[in-house]
């Protein structure tokens, strides 16, 4: 797990987006990813094309995985 959170900080810091990074790295669909976080396959979809990065949802999909809460400035 270590090795996961650290491979999808340094993506996310090079500008990776947080779901794209996700869906690949944990091999979800964006469906699989809505269930996880309780966010909606249309909220998902616009935080992958950078419309909406409210840091609450961005937090909800880290947290959702197991990621830390403070991964690429995702803290509350």
């Amino acid at each position: 797990m270590a090795d996961t959170i650290e491979t999808t900080a340094s993506a996310i810091a090079s500008s990776v987006n947080l779901v794209k990074m996700i869906k690949q790295k944990f091999n979800y669909t964006v469906e699989d990813l809505a269930i996880a976080c309780g966010l909606t396959v249309d909220e998902l979809n616009g935080i992958e094309m950078g419309e909406n990065t409210e840091p609450g949802k961005l937090h909800r999909i880290a947290h959702s995985v197991g990621l830390p809460d403070d991964i690429a400035g995702v803290a509350h």
